[in-house]
């Protein structure tokens, strides 16, 4: 295993704005405290009562927004992406819409987009089938989420992958949704990380880092109680070679105060881990 600087590390993490959903607009005042924290990439998460993920203009004025604020998009959310059981007028307008957003997002400089996609069925196939074509020879790699519920563990999502087997589609890892048989997170059970790091070789390429305490993620990272088995996820990250953003969800206000500044803290924190 490799050590990083703290420089190293920071030029590969991002914060998600879900840091601001619900208490603040996500506008340049908000933006640029991410800035001053020392984290200049966002995740953008879906909020089309702000701004239109899938509309040039909106996306053309947001990104030149957070040139101003001192940040950039590095990955849009589409959270609101949930295919299952769509018949195929709208799976076809569905389609459309997820390509305008990744046209954007790489007009912004982005190069990740994941939806949530929930239940794989015919229609969350034929979806990122059709995604995978669309981003053929470019820089744009998509995800598909785990969650807690059966049918969304992290093995699930990979029996997905398998049958699509596509360098630019992978798992996009929720630290926080990852369950056991008997209904415990692996992240937060020593040796654990490793498993399910080891289960996702050579198909993983995001994740959503945050707190997890009494049984509830999207808190701060290393918050008081926080469960999560920090320094050997992220030496198994770095031993695994994994490539892609630290992306760090954690919620803020009126969950948790000091949420940016503890996810700003974070690259310095790593580099003492990987040491």
């Amino acid at each position: 295993m490799q050590s990083a600087s703290t420089e190293d590390i920071r030029e590969r993490c991002s914060i998600s704005t879900i840091v601001f959903w619900g208490y603040a607009p996500v506008d340049e005042k908000a933006l640029g405290r991410i800035a001053q924290a020392g984290i200049d990439r966002i995740e953008l998460l879906e909020s089309p009562e702000q701004f239109d993920m899938a509309d040039r203009d909106s996306m053309r004025g947001f990104a030149a927004m957070c040139r101003r604020a001192g940040v950039s998009i590095a990955a849009y959310h589409a959270h609101k992406v949930k295919p299952t059981g769509m018949g195929s007028g709208d799976l076809e307008k569905l389609t459309d819409a997820c390509k305008r957003q990744i046209e954007t997002l790489q007009e912004a400089g982005g190069d990740f987009w994941a939806s949530h996609a929930r239940m794989v069925d015919d229609s969350v196939f034929r979806l990122h089938e059709n995604l995978i074509r669309f981003v053929e020879g470019t820089r744009v790699r998509l995800g598909i989420e785990n969650f807690i519920q059966p049918g969304l563990w992290v093995k699930d999502r990979l029996a997905f992958l398998k049958k699509l087997d596509h360098p630019q589609l992978g798992l996009l890892l929720d630290i926080g949704h990852v369950r056991d048989e008997s209904g415990r997170n692996p992240m937060t059970i020593p040796g654990g990380s490793a498993d399910i790091l080891d289960l996702c070789a050579g198909r993983l390429v995001h994740v959503h880092l945050h707190g997890f305490k009494d049984g509830v993620d999207h808190h701060p990272p290393l918050c008081q109680g926080d469960g999560i088995q920090w320094q050997e996820l992220m030496r198994g990250l770095w031993k695994t070679d994994y490539r892609g953003y630290l992306n760090f969800e954690s919620q803020g206000l009126p969950h948790h105060e000091g949420s940016i500044g503890k996810m700003g803290e974070m690259p310095e924190k790593i580099a003492a881990m990987l040491r």
